[in-house]
């Protein structure tokens, strides 16, 4: 083994230990490893200022191969075995390595309690105290990248989003930290959170895993996820982001915000099925977080007495491209200090056992845990060994330019088309800590903007506007000026009938129950009136409970009405449908009591059936939900609507319908029964089973309507209000109306009453007309024959009446004996009796 010797001439040299890997194979998500160049100028960098620095009683010797080693466990182990024996004997290690490398380095330091610093592993992994007592990262941890995401998020409004991540240990410990710093908080909603393994890509056999990719993009398309955040290395990126663009999930609608990666230009490391063109569609406009390359306050003096600008400068100079410089840095800071504060520790460097003294090891690393210093990475603080520090926020623009090529030949001249990629990474913010360890976000020094493929952020989520869907206040005075105007036409055939109750034709016609149908109508026009109102009318306070009597109240001034009104015309129809239908109608009569006591039966079993539905399973007002799309995709109209509502509505509506469907079916079935009777005694019948129909279609088509438009509170109370008002005025005119033309006629009943017409319609033949009209002719003849009999008769009658009567008048009659011929019939043929008659004396 050959050791390079690097030692800096002051009154305290302490060892260490130097392992730096040669490359980062295994490992996309942090290009933790540095050049042999990068490592070796940093350090001697860092050292040359702090020779400078009087102040400064410490020196600091690093041990290191010429050549960085390869990133390998094993060859790691036994070189920090071998150069942990060696003399002088090292007091830490200082490494900038790849993650398995490091593993195995903190591993064997924390045996011999050795401390460890490292400048360039970022991964959660380490952050496991338990396992690495004796570790020191200058570099923030994934972990801390969660406080930058939180800010992120809360800065753009966005609450609502899902998580993809690596299924893997170091990707799921940030995830289940992120989680657990925003469930003390109720506005977040995590609406996916799927881990997602390399073994779940290859899906060619056709089975998808539970953690399949696909599975994953379909659960964030069907939960419809805008705000994406991702941890996973990049390999899986340029897998995610591949299957981005098949899923179309970029660009204004959506943002993806992941933990970034240091090594230069990763997605063209592309083994996915995308093209590099198509990965970069779905990236471009992509966020990320990473560890601030440089302080923020570009001018604070670190204890080498550099600022931030001019370490910057000087990194030009240099030639370093490295990411982690600056940490490196102040990594030997840190050493630096901490060894500095070490006055009276031993420096016999020799002795073999000096590293296993107190000094050396729990005194330094407390010294470090509780270090506080400026370095140009912004300040160094720690958290039980983990670096408090700033975190970047950037965001990813990626842009295909086509460029021509012309090239010139000898006989003609080509023109070549290429497609150059340019991706530019640009810093928005960084996440700074405070003194009180937490964050705040400020923007970037270099004063850009985010870039947004739309007119701004996307939305985290379908954006709901609630509106209040409440009937009108035009639209409640129409109906109720409408309403009032049926209560008043009713209230007016009320008086009209009391008035001319006595009125041969209203007191044929029932006017009791004629009152009832009036009664009826004015509770159906009430309940247009109730329908309307709604808890806006009410005011905040007496709300509920006030709407869930309306609720109630609804139902039963309708449903009585209803039934009160159409049984009074269902009563005159089965009168006059049992009269009319009987073999001995003329010899039957239905007096009105009967028709009350079953108006009344009808009354009592909705009463019976309502007070079971009001006791059993009250109606209550609800606020109900209805949306409607807009043309923006990501806005839709929430419509609060208020509906009177029970438990097992269906159940009791259902037996309400069945009740009085029954009803209007048999009602339909007298009314078309007797749809030929004209009755002048009952001279209402016809307009009764008009009204009958009347009800049944518009009672249907109220249901079918309201049905389809209980979403929609105001068109489904103009429609119901219509029909209500429509069927109640068309049964009061088709009731009244042939009253009232009947009184004006007749205003004092002196018209002769006519029998009842039964109107029959029967077709016949040709050959039966031609018959009838012979036998009418036969009739007719006939009956002229026996009226000429007749004429004869009368003339003898007369002459024997005369006679009788002079027999009467004269004072000197004597007895005479007359006999009279009087015919028993009509016919020509009759017989003649011959009654004798002895006048008087």
């Amino acid at each position: 083994m050959i050791f390079s010797l690097i030692s800096l001439t002051k009154s305290k040299q302490i060892p260490l230990i130097g392992l730096f890997t040669r490359d980062n194979p295994e490992d996309g998500y942090n290009n933790n490893s540095s050049s042999p160049s990068s490592s070796s100028l940093i350090f001697d960098y860092a050292t040359k200022h702090l020779k400078a620095i009087k102040t400064i009683h410490t020196e600091l010797v690093i041990q290191r191969y010429e050549q960085d080693i390869p990133c390998d466990m094993a060859i790691a182990t036994k070189m920090v075995f071998d150069m942990i024996h060696q003399t002088p004997k090292p007091l830490a290690i200082f490494s900038g390595s790849c993650r398995k490398v490091a593993s195995a380095i903190a591993e064997t330091a924390g045996v011999y309690d050795m401390t460890t610093v490292f400048y360039s592993e970022t991964s959660s992994l380490f952050a496991a105290r338990e396992k690495y007592p004796s570790l020191i990262r200058t570099v923030p941890g994934d972990s801390q990248h969660n406080i930058a995401r939180k800010l992120l998020l809360r800065q753009y409004h966005w609450h609502r989003y899902g998580i993809l991540y690596q299924y893997e240990r170091q990707y799921t410990m940030p995830v289940t930290r992120f989680n657990d710093l925003l469930q003390d908080e109720n506005d977040w909603e995590n609406a996916l959170s799927k881990g997602i393994s390399f073994n779940d890509l290859d899906e060619t056999q056709g089975n998808r895993t539970r953690n399949s990719l696909k599975e994953a993009f379909d659960e964030l398309q069907r939960n419809n996820i805008r705000i994406i955040l991702g941890n996973f290395n990049s390999t899986m990126a340029i897998r995610l982001f591949c299957e981005a663009y098949r899923y179309q999930l970029f660009g204004s609608r959506f943002q993806w915000i992941i933990v970034g990666y240091y090594e230069p230009e990763w997605w063209l490391n592309n083994p996915g099925p995308c093209n590099t063109s198509e990965v970069l569609t779905a990236l471009n406009g992509t966020l990320q977080t990473r560890v601030a390359r440089l302080g923020y306050h570009v001018n604070t003096r670190t204890m080498a007495d550099l600022t931030p600008d001019q370490f910057q400068f000087d990194l030009s100079m240099l030639k370093t491209s490295d990411y982690f410089v600056g940490y490196a840095f102040d990594a030997i800071l840190t050493l630096t200090s901490a060894f500095e504060q070490l006055k009276d520790c031993p420096n016999e460097f020799s002795n073999d056992s000096i590293w296993r003294q107190s000094c050396w090891r729990n005194e330094l690393i407390n010294i470090i845990k509780n270090t506080d210093i400026e370095g140009v990475t912004g300040r160094v603080y720690f958290n039980n060994g983990d670096r408090i520090g700033e975190i970047a926020i950037e965001q990813i623009l990626g842009r295909i330019e086509e460029i021509r090529c012309i090239f010139y030949s000898t006989f003609r001249i080509v023109f070549h088309n290429h497609k150059s990629t340019q991706v530019d990474t640009v810093q928005l913010y960084v996440a700074l800590p405070t003194n009180q360890s937490k964050y705040i976000l400020l923007p970037a020094r270099t004063q850009r903007n985010i870039t947004w493929h739309g007119n701004g952020p996307p939305n985290d989520r379908i954006k709901h506007i609630e509106l209040d869907q409440r009937i009108s206040i035009l639209t409640y005075t129409i109906m109720a000026i409408l309403s009032g105007i049926g209560i008043c036409l009713a209230i007016g055939f009320f008086v009209f009938n009391i008035i001319f109750r006595t009125h041969r034709f209203i007191r044929m016609s029932s006017p009791q129950i004629n009152n009832l149908i009036i009664a009826g109508c004015i509770l159906s026009y009430a309940s247009v009136l109730l329908m309307g109102i709604d808890s806006t009318l009410l005011g905040k306070r007496s709300s509920e409970s006030s709407m869930n009597f309306i609720c109630a109240a609804r139902v039963w001034i309708l449903s009585i009405g209803f039934t009160i009104s159409f049984g009074a015309i269902f009563s005159k129809t089965w009168r006059v449908h049992a009269i009319f239908t009987t073999v001995n109608a003329s010899k039957r009569a239905i007096k009105d009591y009967r028709l009350f006591i079953f108006v009344g039966v009808l009354f009592a079993i909705d009463i019976v059936l309502l007070a079971a539905w009001q006791i059993v399973d009250p109606l209550k007002i609800f606020k109900d939900i209805s949306q409607t799309q807009t043309k923006d995709e990501d806005v839709v109209i929430l419509w609060i609507y208020e509906e009177c509502r029970c438990n097992r509505r269906p159940i009791w509506i259902t037996m309400h319908s069945i009740y009085k469907g029954v009803l209007m079916v048999v009602g339909s079935r007298f009314a078309w029964a007797t749809r030929n009777v004209h009755i002048t005694a009952l001279n209402d019948s016809a307009y009764v089973g008009m009204s009958l129909y009347n009800v049944v279609l518009l009672s249907i088509t109220t249901a079918v309507v309201g049905y389809f438009l209980r979403d929609q509170p105001e068109r489904s109370y103009i429609v119901t209000s219509i029909f209500i008002l429509l069927c109640v005025t068309i049964i009061l005119c088709l009731v009244f109306v042939p009253k009232v033309r009947e009184v004006a006629k007749d205003p004092r009943s002196m018209a002769k009453p006519q029998r009842a017409v039964i109107s029959t319609v029967k077709r016949v033949s040709l050959q039966e007309k031609l018959h009838d009209k012979q036998q009418t002719l036969v009739s007719i003849k006939h009956i002229a024959s026996q009226n000429q009999m007749l004429r004869l008769n009368a003339v003898m009658c007369d002459v024997l009446i005369n006679k009788l009567l002079a027999a009467i008048d004269d004072p000197n009659h004597e007895g005479y004996r007359y006999e009279i011929f009087m015919p028993i019939s009509t016919s020509t043929t009759d017989e003649l009796t011959h009654p004798v008659i002895d006048p008087i004396g």
